[in-house]
């Protein structure tokens, strides 16, 4: 049985499957309904996913999307990250202060912005290069007694491509949390979907096949299907605004095959159809 405590949310197999709104702050994120530019953007935007049901907000203020698709430009520097995360957290505390129930994470993978945000109050962070791209970050999170997502990564996020260098990968990310003394139950995991830099976009698919794989770890496994390309792919390349149902139809695979969180830019379609199914699966 997989149990895991995410911030203030307990997650796992006994528990319905949590749906985390995404936040961007950078203008170079692939999706760009999701970019909150301004405080009054921001503002709304978390708004609209609590009113949608979300369980928790994920902010981030370094794009992560692929160069091989849409170039490199718009990537911010640390200076960059830390005041736009500052600014974000400001407007978002003062939102989430209204209500006890709601998870918020920082995506990031440097500790001085990881650290910024737990010393501000953040109880979760999101870290694409679990752990890998700066290690004592997981000191920090474990100082703070908070919770961590790590995705699979070897040296870059998404350097990594078969299911058993995935696990492997993970496994090293997970000791190295456990090491520098985050409680077990306070990791996720995060397979890596997406077409990260050095990855054909097909890997997707054979993830969200196999995620029952990931069940080894006994962690809770976070996934980020969202509107992703290898989406897109399945409809002649169809661009991010145009990948909605899809990407539900493959969140309900992912569903069936073992994911506990599910990272999403549409709160609502996407609680809805986790909703639906597993009220089918439990009947």
């Amino acid at each position: 049985m997989i149990e895991g405590i995410f911030g203030n949310l307990r997650v796992g197999d006994e528990y319905p499957a949590r749906i985390i709104g995404i936040v961007n702050l950078s203008n170079a994120s692939f999706y760009k309904n999701s970019i909150a530019s301004s405080s009054s953007e921001l503002e709304k935007t978390v708004l609209r996913m609590i009113q949608e049901g979300a369980d928790g907000i994920d902010i981030g203020a370094q794009s992560t999307r692929p160069r091989q698709i849409y170039g490199g430009e718009g990537r911010v520097d640390e200076n960059q990250e830390l005041e736009l995360v500052k600014e974000a957290l400001k407007v978002t505390f003062d939102i989430l202060s209204s209500y006890d129930e709601i998870a918020l994470s920082v995506d990031t993978t440097r500790k001085s912005v990881a650290e910024y945000s737990l010393n501000a109050g953040v109880k979760i962070i999101n870290d694409i290069s679990g752990f890998k791209k700066e290690i004592e970050m997981a000191k920090s999170i474990a100082e703070f007694g908070a919770s961590a997502v790590l995705m699979a990564c070897k040296s870059e996020p998404g350097d990594v491509f078969e299911i058993v260098d995935i696990l492997f990968e993970l496994k090293k990310s997970v000791l190295i949390g456990t090491n520098a003394g985050i409680e077990k139950q306070k990791i996720c995991i995060d397979p890596g979907i997406g077409s990260w830099e050095a990855r054909d976009y097909k890997h997707d698919y054979s993830i969200i096949k196999n995620l029952k794989q990931f069940r080894t770890l006994e962690s809770p496994i976070y996934v980020g299907i969202s509107r992703k390309t290898s989406i897109g792919k399945i409809f002649y390349d169809a661009p991010p605004e145009e990948r909605l149902y899809g990407s539900l139809g493959a969140s309900i695979i992912a569903l069936l095959n073992g994911a506990h969180i599910f990272r999403t830019h549409d709160v609502k379609p996407t609680l809805e159809a986790v909703r639906a199914a597993e009220t089918i699966i439990n009947y």
